[in-house]
This record gives C-alpha cells, sequence and structure tokens, in this order.
C-alpha cells in the first residue's frame, strides 16, 4: 500500500483544516494532564506488552530502555514548550507509538484485542436480531445507542482501561446506563430526519477500537446502513496503535464475523487501509485507496473519542458527517463542556 501522502478527498478545505487545533505549547493545564498521563498510561501498556504473545525476547530490557527515553522526551517537552512550534494530542501519540515501535512494543495489546474480540462476537447476532425487530426511529436510536454502548472498550483512557484488565463492563449494562437525551452535544433527531427521510448511499466509517465497540457498535451499524442501501467503507488504521481495530485486524478477523452473522455476506462492505496509525486521525494525509473508496462518499462518520472528539470534532467535510463518542478522559470531557461517560452526537 502507498505511504499516506494526500488530504481525505472529503475535506472541505484542506488548505485550512487543522485535526487537533488543542496547542499544549500554550495550555499549561492541558500539558501538565496530557504529559503526566502519557507516562502514567506507558506502564500499562509495557506491562502487557511485555507479556504478550507477540513479544520479542529481553522484554524487560526493552521496556526499561523504552521507558528511560519516553520519560527524557515527554520531561523535555514539559519543561520547554517554547522550544516546540506546535504539539497536540496527535504529536504526543506520535511520539509514543515510534518509540514503542522502535522498542519492539509495536502493537501491545495484540492479544488482549483478540481476547476481547472472541468475547464480544458470539454477542453480535442477539444485537443484529435485536435492531432488525425494531423499525423507524426507535431501530436507529437502537443503532446510535449500541455504537456508544460499544465504545466503553478503550485501552487509551484511564476510565475504562483498568475496568478491561480484569474482564470489562458488559455491552448490555453499559447501553442501558447512557445518559439519558439530550446528550452533551445531540444533533441526533436531525440525523435521523435525513437518515429516515432521504438515507445515504455511500458511507466512509472510521472505526475504532476492537471488540465491543467494532463488533457490537460499528458493525451493527453498518449494517443498518447497509441493509438500507447503502454501500460501506470501512475505514481502519494501517498501523497498530492501543486497542484499536487495524485493517489487518479486520481482515483477520472478517471470514470469523460473516460466519457468525451470514448476513453480512451479501452487504456491500468493502474494507481499507486509512494509511494512518494512530487513536487520533489526521485527515490531511491519507492513503490513496482510502480517497479512491470515498470518492463518492455523502456520510462521513468518525467514531470514538480519538477520532470524533479529540480530533475532527469540527472539521468541515463537502458531505454530511457524524461524529459519535463516549467520552472517557477528564480533559476531554471539561474541553467540551462535559464529565466523564457523556456522549455525543455531532451532525454536520
Amino acid at each position: 500500500m502507498s505511504n499516506p501522502s494526500l488530504p481525505f478527498c472529503k475535506l472541505a478545505d484542506p488548505a485550512t483544516y487543522v485535526a487537533c487545533d488543542w496547542n499544549l505549547c500554550v495550555d499549561h493545564a492541558a500539558r501538565a494532564h496530557w504529559v503526566a498521563f502519557f507516562k502514567r498510561h506507558l506502564e500499562t501498556i509495557l506491562q502487557i506488552g511485555s507479556i504478550a504473545s507477540n513479544a520479542s525476547p529481553n522484554a524487560a530490557d526493552r521496556a526499561a530502555a523504552c521507558r528511560a527515553q519516553f520519560n527524557a522526551t515527554f520531561d523535555r517537552f514539559h519543561a520547554d514548550p517554547t522550544a516546540y512550534k506546535f504539539v497536540s494530542i496527535i504529536t504526543l501519540d506520535n511520539w509514543r507509538d515510534e518509540l514503542l515501535r522502535e522498542h519492539g512494543f509495536g502493537d501491545a495489546f495484540h492479544d488482549l484485542k483478540n481476547r476481547e474480540n472472541v468475547a464480544a462476537l458470539p454477542l453480535l447476532p442477539a444485537v443484529c436480531r435485536q435492531i432488525d425487530a425494531l423499525e423507524g426511529e426507535p431501530q436507529l436510536r437502537a443503532v446510535i445507542e449500541g455504537v456508544f454502548a460499544g465504545n466503553i472498550f478503550d485501552m487509551g483512557a484511564e476510565a475504562t482501561a483498568k475496568q478491561f484488565l480484569h474482564g470489562g463492563p458488559d455491552f448490555f449494562e453499559t447501553r442501558k446506563k447512557l445518559p439519558a437525551r439530550p446528550w452533551l452535544i445531540d444533533q441526533y433527531d436531525a440525523f435521523a430526519k435525513r437518515t429516515l427521510n432521504q438515507g445515504y448511499r455511500d458511507v466512509v466509517f472510521f472505526i475504532d477500537n476492537a471488540g465491543s465497540d467494532f463488533l457490537l457498535g460499528a458493525i451493527p451499524m453498518m449494517h443498518y446502513l447497509a441493509q438500507r442501501g447503502a454501500n460501506i467503507v470501512l475505514a481502519a488504521n494501517e498501523r497498530p496503535t492501543l486497542n484499536d481495530m487495524t485493517i489487518h485486524d479486520v481482515r483477520a478477523w472478517w471470514p470469523r464475523i460473516l460466519q457468525t452473522e451470514p448476513s453480512l455476506k451479501s452487504l456491500p462492505i468493502t474494507m481499507v487501509s486509512t494509511g494512518t496509525g494512530e487513536p487520533l486521525i489526521d485527515l490531511a494525509a491519507v492513503s490513496p485507496e482510502l480517497n479512491t473508496a470515498a470518492a463518492n462518499a455523502d456520510l462521513v462518520i468518525l467514531e470514538g473519542m480519538g477520532r470524533g472528539v479529540e480530533s475532527n470534532l469540527d472539521a468541515a467535510f463537502s458531505c454530511d458527517a457524524l461524529n459519535l463518542a463516549m467520552l472517557k478522559d477528564i480533559a476531554v470531557a471539561n474541553r467540551v463542556g462535559g464529565k466523564l461517560y457523556d456522549v455525543i452526537c455531532r451532525f454536520r
């Protein structure tokens, strides 16, 4: 696959697009929060990565070297932010993931992703049948609430990561306990009106995490839209990061998904790599493959806190766009005027 080199073709104005405008060089409180968070979170990544089945030898030594270089990099930024022109959370993600790859921890959550996929996949038919049993607006509402509930599987957020190290919350219970409407950002009614009255022809769905997020949230929504005539472009990361599904993960799991939910076999779902590899997504440089597949899109869906809130919450597109996410970091929640576990349905 070619390296990412071109802006996403559905951006309204690539020249003015900024994926994440949160400049940690000048926001001192945010810089302190994120530097401390990334350093704490690194310990979880190294702990999991060192015992993963794909771990290479000398994990302890590699972890120590990674930790030392990582802390030096982040401490240097924290101590002298004026030495940097612009640093966002995407920048921190890049620093972290490059260091993890350099020290042999490129896919630290490989085993955990598979464990959560194994746990969630048998529930997929039940979720699809529950949705199929509904009609009209209640059916669409169930689809959206399923995306919110699935999105709780997030190893990049402290509020949820520790839960999943010990089994994780139940998808159906999470769905029952979602905040009541109006949600923090709630443009669901406009999306429902457009979807139910006109429908969509070509949808690009930027997926997020493995497990319940992908299998019980994203796939049922793609299933719903495809059943109503939409061609679906399932867009996934090229490179591993945290517990995000990569395009390689999707392709490896797809035969098992089709076996478990055969109704997907006849639906027009195409899988493409975004060309990117971070939990946030910078649409200024994506794969030619994605742009070819998305050329005729009339709806872009950005799912998850990283892709849809920390980045791209206000991005302007030349077609309709929907951001769906649950908030699992207090600094992100504060920045958008909410609290932990608030949900966002942003439509434009």
